[in-house]
């Protein structure tokens, strides 16, 4: 289930690279229900923008998790907000521990917020993973570190996913090279169990 926008406006955001064209109208809520109770579906994935800024999200997770029967995840989630009830998994991308440099680079978001929502969905029993954008000379690979050992401080068990970055039309920073990506993961493996990465 795709939702349109994103609180966060990050200087590196990849979605500046493609023209995405909006829909001239939206789904209401019921129509969305009444289009998944229709497929076969296993699991139904919120995706974004920022799947958090839903305002359906809350009745379309009850409907799909509590008489469907079906797992739910919010996927690619900036963490700014904390999921309603009735979802399952959470994927978050964890940008710094910086608050400085998060509100710097976000828009005014707060670090701490992101940080501290990521730690209540974990306790309240929700599935997390955790993804980074591994941005030479901003959040590079000491950064990447910090991330990995707040995630572990939490649990080592948590899933991590290093992505490096992809340059967008008026940013400063590059691409980092396959190796650098690399050694990222391998810094991360220090603290968690289970770390992937992609160039």
């Amino acid at each position: 289930v795709h939702n349109y926008g994103c609180n966060f406006t990050c200087a590196w955001c990849s979605y500046k690279l493609k023209k995405i064209d909006r829909p001239r109208r939206f789904l209401t809520v019921d129509q969305i229900k009444d289009v998944l109770s229709q497929l076969d579906l296993e699991r139904v994935h919120f995706i974004g923008g920022e799947p958090t800024t839903y305002s359906g999200l809350a009745e379309i997770a009850r409907f799909v998790h509590n008489e469907l029967g079906i797992y739910t995840k919010i996927g690619h989630s900036n963490g700014s907000y904390i999921p309603p009830k009735n979802i399952d998994a959470w994927s978050v991308s964890i940008r710094t521990i910086s608050d400085k440099k998060y509100r710097r680079y976000t828009g005014g978001q707060s670090a701490l917020k992101v940080l501290h929502n990521f730690k209540t969905g974990y306790d309240r029993g929700i599935e997390m993973d955790a993804s980074s954008i591994l941005i030479p000379e901003l959040f590079d690979r000491d950064e990447i570190e910090k991330i990995a050992r707040f995630i572990a401080e939490i649990d080592s068990n948590i899933p991590y996913h290093i992505v490096g970055y992809i340059p967008v039309p008026g940013s400063p920073w590059r691409k980092p090279a396959s190796e650098e990506v690399k050694e990222a993961e391998n810094i991360a493996k220090k603290y968690l169990r289970h770390v992937t990465s992609v160039s």
